[in-house]
């Protein structure tokens, strides 16, 4: 089995993820990724995009003929990104350490674009936070608080996969939850 952590690890193939979560619905082609992934040559690009394939972490989602050459829409293999819960059960104490390397590594690629569009814009206006809070919490209202965080989660991705404007950015929000430290 291919470590899909291993694979993702490397900053160019966590952008390409990243351009394609983005473009679930049509996926995008390697020349759309160029466009999006500015700072990587059209020839890295390919290679690492037929070795997130051969991982199966994306798929060809269609084939469109463009004149004599058929061009590949590739979009995330979502359910391979998935790690289930027997999954995470069986996984090593190294393994979920590397999962979580991984998340880390992933928000910090995504704080390194967004400061990158700051700069490009000429614009100090940084609203990004970060807080860390310490809960002292029983069990059940441990279990209240994921249930409820869970559901405005849930409701605010709805709204993302429900809204057509083009200019609305994305806008990135990460939980990580620790149940006892």
């Amino acid at each position: 089995m291919v470590n899909k952590v291993e694979v993702l690890m490397h900053p160019v193939r966590m952008k390409i993820s990243q351009a394609l979560m983005r473009n679930k619905e049509n996926g995008l082609t390697p020349l759309e990724m160029v466009k999006v992934i500015k700072d990587v040559p059209q020839a890295t690009l390919y290679r690492h995009i037929q070795t997130l394939l051969d991982a199966g972490i994306i798929r060809i989602l269609k084939e469109e003929k463009v004149k004599s050459v058929s061009e590949k829409y590739y979009t995330l293999n979502e359910e391979q990104l998935k790690v289930s819960s027997k999954e995470w059960k069986e996984l090593s104490s190294k393994e979920k350490l590397d999962y979580f390397s991984y998340y880390q590594l992933s928000l910090t690629t995504q704080y390194q674009n967004f400061l990158h569009i700051l700069e490009e814009k000429n614009t100090d206006e940084d609203l990004s936070t970060f807080s860390l809070a310490e809960l002292k919490l029983n069990d059940t209202q441990f279990t209240n608080f994921q249930t409820e965080l869970n559901e405005l989660i849930m409701k605010y991705c709805n709204m993302t996969n429900e809204n057509k404007e083009k200019d609305v950015p994305f806008r990135t929000v990460a939980i990580t939850i620790i149940p006892e430290s």
